[in-house]
């Protein structure tokens, strides 16, 4: 079930199955509210340090990465399908969520966005 919309990511993550899914395929990124997770999350600055160069670098692959995810959802929240309001009967969400996601992808692959 959805939790409020108030609920930090990182507790949402530990009271649903998600935190189960991920651990099962093999993890997955996240943002800095994901940190102490198992999902790859960037690094933050030390109080009153810097990061390494390293750090930098890892933080802006992740970024990367996270870009394109978001972007999706993006596009899921735009077309309403992740609305909270899913005014169809709940056993079609599934059906209604795999069609927008492989119209978005057929999208991009044909050059439509």
């Amino acid at each position: 079930d959805p939790l409020p919309g108030k609920t930090h990511d990182k507790k949402a993550f530990d009271e649903t199955p998600f935190a189960e899914v991920v651990r099962n395929s093999g993890g997955g990124i996240g943002d800095k509210g994901y940190q102490g997770t198992s999902l790859v999350t960037p690094r933050k600055k030390p109080k009153g340090g810097e990061l390494s160069k390293r750090d930098k670098e890892s933080n802006a692959e992740i970024s990367a990465l996270r870009a394109a995810i978001e972007r999706v959802v993006s596009h899921f929240k735009n077309w309403r399908i992740l609305h909270t309001d899913y005014r169809r009967p709940y056993s079609t969400y599934r059906d209604a969520y795999d069609a927008t996601r492989g119209l978005f992808f057929f999208s991009i692959a044909w050059g439509f966005e």
